[in-house]
């Protein structure tokens, strides 16, 4: 191969491909030329698997604002008693039920008149997270919270289990991608992979998939106050993806 066409494969060797190849600029050769010798592709290779979470967690909340911190401590505190004695009947794992600590703190109303904040009482606030594995109870604790007095729901949070073995699944299809888009670049330009000179790993994670539930549990009891309509939940598949980074030697077909 001639020297000018080594600069020209050096140059080609340089542009990115599609927005998702790049190759590294090659290290100057004398005399300005660029050794094929020397040429480098780098890649990121991405891979994700698509999983049914297995559990979830429930997050609720109660509220209460009363003209005394003691009243509205015991308000909260009745409400979560019930909610747990309710919730009892269902025979959860041990330690599915967990009530966080109780907060309390004023509770102030802007007066247009006085143009200042004024003291109307104290709010105690307390989060109740329940942890499932049967997706299919999330409708009867939902109507057991309500009947308890839990005015809020926070959200659900759906998560897998063990997610090891879906972890390396990705991890494998992200290393697959690499040495596909590093071969797909290479046989473009006339040359071929060599051995890899930088390999790691980046941004990898797993995704909790979070679904926003209605805030107010009162709109929940109004569009069924008969408790006869029975409640879906659809889950969608949370997303477990990796990606690595390889930078590999180029080298003359």
């Amino acid at each position: 191969m001639s020297k000018i066409n080594k600069t020209v494969l050096a140059m080609a060797l340089a542009l990115p491909l599609c927005g998702a190849l790049s190759a590294s600029q090659a290290h100057a050769a004398p005399l300005g030329g660029c050794a094929v010798e020397n040429a480098k592709v780098e890649v990121i290779g991405q891979g994700e698997v698509k999983v049914m979470p297995d559990r979830v967690r429930l997050n609720y909340s109660v509220s209460s604002i009363k003209p005394t911190a003691e009243e509205a401590r015991r308000e909260v505190e009745k409400t979560v008693t019930a909610f747990a004695d309710a919730v009892k009947g269902l025979k959860l794992e041990d330690k599915a039920f967990v009530a966080d600590s109780i907060n309390i703190f004023p509770h102030y109303v802007y007066n247009n008149e006085a143009k200042k904040q004024e003291l109307q009482g104290y709010e105690a606030r307390r989060n109740v997270d329940i942890k499932l594995t049967d997706f299919a109870l999330i409708g009867k604790i939902n109507d057991l919270a309500m009947a308890a007095g839990i005015n809020q729901i926070a959200g659900y949070e759906y998560s897998v289990a063990d997610t090891k073995k879906y972890e390396h699944e990705a991890a494998k299809k992200a290393i697959e991608d690499a040495k596909v888009k590093a071969q797909l670049l290479a046989d473009g330009f006339g040359v071929k992979v060599g051995t890899p000179c930088n390999l790691s790993f980046q941004n990898n994670g797993i995704a909790v998939l979070r679904n926003a539930a209605p805030r107010a549990m009162a709109f929940a009891a109004a569009a069924a106050p008969d408790n006869s309509v029975p409640s879906t939940y659809s889950v969608e598949p949370i997303v477990i993806s990796s990606s690595v980074r390889a930078v590999m030697n180029l080298e003359e077909k």
